[in-house]
């Protein structure tokens, strides 16, 4: 669906690369990541382990809300993260120093802004992250650290599994979205973030 010549709702495909090979999980890691989003609400889904291990991501900036999905085998647990608890997450995280550029590149289709990001201090980790203001999401990056970036992410780099991935778009569709996609299914049972960490872990 298109909005003042911005796309408000539909889906992004995302290829994921390791970063770091020799990693004893690389061979466990997702390779694709797809995201969904209507009315400034993503559903982003990734499946690693060779299709044992599914992680879902509802961001809910209108209720200022995470809402994170395992699925480990036939096993379903839930857990939500208030602003309280994301911000908490995101000061164990180590400083992004973020340094806008005049640089572009076309990615999916779409010629997106780069940035440089300085992941710590000194001589911490470089990369360019590249965004676009043409899909319709409002403040999507606030529960990351990319939160300085205003548009949506198409190329980045994250550390996750214990390693770094790479993320870059390579499909965007404006189609239409079920309303149920972006709401927690019932059968998933709530744990606590100690108990979510203990899951991933534990698989890895």
């Amino acid at each position: 669906m298109l909005f003042h010549n911005r796309i408000s709702e539909g889906s992004i495909e995302y290829k994921i690369e390791v970063l770091d090979s020799n990693n004893s999980m690389a061979n466990l890691a997702p390779d694709k990541m797809t995201v969904k989003f209507k009315n400034n609400i993503s559903f982003a889904q990734v499946i690693a382990g060779m299709g044992l291990f599914e992680t879902d991501f509802i961001n809910d900036e209108p209720g200022k809300k995470i809402i994170q999905m395992v699925r480990l085998f036939n096993k379903k647990y839930a857990y939500i993260a208030d602003t309280a608890a994301i911000n908490k997450e995101l000061k164990k995280e180590p400083e992004y120093q973020i340094t806008p550029t005049t640089e572009t590149k076309k990615i999916a289709g779409y010629l997106c802004k780069k940035a440089m990001v300085k992941v710590g201090e000194g001589d911490g980790l470089s990369f360019p992250i590249y965004y676009t203001d043409k899909i319709q999401l409002e403040n999507p990056n606030w529960s990351t650290p990319f939160k300085g970036i205003d548009g949506v992410l198409m190329g980045y780099r994250i550390k996750r599994y214990g390693m770094y991935l790479e993320f870059t778009a390579v499909k965007v569709d404006p189609a239409t979205n079920d309303d149920n996609t972006f709401k927690l299914p019932p059968d998933y049972k709530l744990i606590s973030k100690e108990q979510l960490d203990q899951l991933i872990k534990g698989f890895q």
